[in-house]
């Protein structure tokens, strides 16, 4: 059995994952003094590993919160809510529902209902102008 069909046999069970640690170095020089171009995927994934071996991950500082710093940005939080929701400008009832319709702004609430009530009667009521329009569309 010449090195070739040897380290071949052995690549094959590497993709099996069948190979020991040891089996795995020998391969991986093998693969390196090569230039034979059934090895090049093998170089290629060895290659990845490697420098994923060799680069470590950087393990950062914890940091600790203190019980009194924790206990001081909550009440600061709760304050600050409380702040805005006080001189936050009030809302009238009449602000709530606006409608744009040809950039005219409208902000009575019962006709603005009462338009999308018609709306929705137009679009429930059967066929809608839409549909009539790909019927003959469609139809020619």
């Amino acid at each position: 059995m010449t090195d070739k069909e040897k380290y071949t046999r052995l690549m094959q069970r590497y993709w099996e994952a069948e190979t020991t640690p040891a089996e795995e170095r020998e391969l991986a020089r093998y693969a390196a003094r090569t230039d034979d171009p059934a090895f090049d995927q093998l170089r290629g994934v060895l290659g990845y590993l490697s420098v994923g071996r060799t680069t470590r991950v950087r393990k950062g500082r914890r940091v600790r919160i203190y019980p009194i710093a924790a206990a001081a940005a909550g009440i600061a939080a709760v304050i600050a809510l409380a702040l805005t929701l006080r001189f936050a400008p009030a809302r009238q009832a009449d602000d709530l529902c606006v409608r744009y319709a040809y950039g005219v702004k409208y902000s009575d609430s019962d006709a603005i209902m009462t338009s999308v009530e018609s709306s929705l009667a137009d679009f429930f009521a059967g066929e809608t102008p839409a549909e009539v329009q790909l019927f003959e569309m469609f139809q020619r």
